[in-house]
């Protein structure tokens, strides 16, 4: 089946969307597909991974759309001048009302049901928000590599908050410590000898990353720059920090609350995580934190092996693509 792509602009009430449609010449489904930006990338996604799938699905009989949102992409609009500063409104929920508008107009205009809303990283944020305020709008997420954690904290001098070590490995310890486990915390409470020096010079001989907790997050998933100097076995590390109850302290608990919600109300999701990686473990430590209950028809969740945060390597743009296709039963209505 053939499809047509054509460039759109929608001056909505709170910014500018500028997309692209992609028409099949004969629908079949009247639930479209609704691509937000992968973060801050433009519309097309990492590796053109938004535009492959759309061609795919469209040449099924699925209208599908690529958006910028305001000040991404070819829309115009106000961005935070640092990039690091872009997390925070993204994790906030502040893309939320005009993604709403986006959608409300979309299905207004194409005669739809609804949409399924879709995005990776940053895009996947924005869509949980989205489907939270847009209920009968929203017929499904698509969330590809999730984060359901707050960015990077940040000092007052616009640094990156440091690690606090031992205040960190006190944390781990159980509230019930024992004799031993209290001999344990106390040590981890008195300054030694000559700290102050010692840290100093650590600090000029030792990357940045050594102090900070996602620098060693990082590390630990093989995401980081040094990870290939890491001698320790990592999985080991990340299989007990990750055991452990409760929830990580980084946790959006805005964020995580409306994901539970939707999974256990029985709508759709479909997720795709590259395995092993910060974000795939980040999500299944929530999950389990907030007791979140996925066995249910209208959830899957995929995970690829040997690929990385974007979908980039290991074929990865091609398997994502296989997924929506093979998972849109979980959306589709027939019109």
């Amino acid at each position: 089946m053939k499809s047509t792509r054509v460039l759109d602009v929608l001056d909505l009430p709170h910014g500018r969307c500028v997309g692209t449609v992609h028409r099949p010449e004969t629908r079949t489904s009247d639930i479209g597909l609704l691509w937000v930006n992968f973060g801050y990338v433009p519309r097309d996604g990492h590796g053109g991974l938004a535009s492959q799938a759309s061609d795919v699905l469209a040449s099924d009989g699925v209208p599908c759309f690529r958006y910028d949102l305001p000040g991404l992409g070819d829309a115009p609009g106000p961005l935070p001048k640092v990039t690091h500063d872009f997390f925070p409104v993204v994790t906030g929920g502040s893309f939320t009302k005009v993604t709403v508008e986006l959608v409300e107009a979309v299905c207004a205009r194409e005669g739809l049901a609804g949409v399924v809303v879709a995005g990776l990283c940053g895009g996947a944020v924005n869509a949980i928000f989205t489907a939270d305020a847009a209920k009968e709008r929203v017929k499904g997420l698509i969330l590809l590599e999730p984060e359901l954690y707050q960015s990077e904290p940040k000092a007052a001098d616009g640094t990156v908050e440091p690690m606090r070590l031992r205040a960190w490995l006190r944390q781990l310890l159980p509230a019930d410590r024992g004799f031993a486990l209290s001999l344990v915390d106390q040590a981890l409470q008195a300054r030694l000898p000559m700290e102050d020096v010692v840290k100093a010079v650590v600090a000029r001989a030792v990357p940045k990353q050594a102090f900070n907790y996602w620098g060693w997050m990082r590390l630990l998933t093989s995401e980081g720059k040094y990870s290939r100097f890491v001698p320790f076995p990592r999985r080991a590390i990340l299989d007990f920090l990750m055991s452990r109850s409760g929830l990580p302290s980084v946790t959006n608990m805005a964020l995580a609350a409306i994901w539970k919600r939707w999974v256990e109300a029985g709508h759709p999701a479909l997720v795709i995580t590259a395995e092993g990686k910060l974000r795939e473990i980040f999500f299944d430590r929530i999950n389990a934190g907030m007791d979140v209950r996925l066995d249910t028809p209208s959830y899957v969740h995929a995970r690829l092996p040997g690929t990385n945060h974007i979908f980039t390597t290991g074929g990865a743009i091609a398997t994502v693509t296989k997924h929506l296709e093979t998972n849109w039963k979980l959306f589709s209505r027939a019109t």
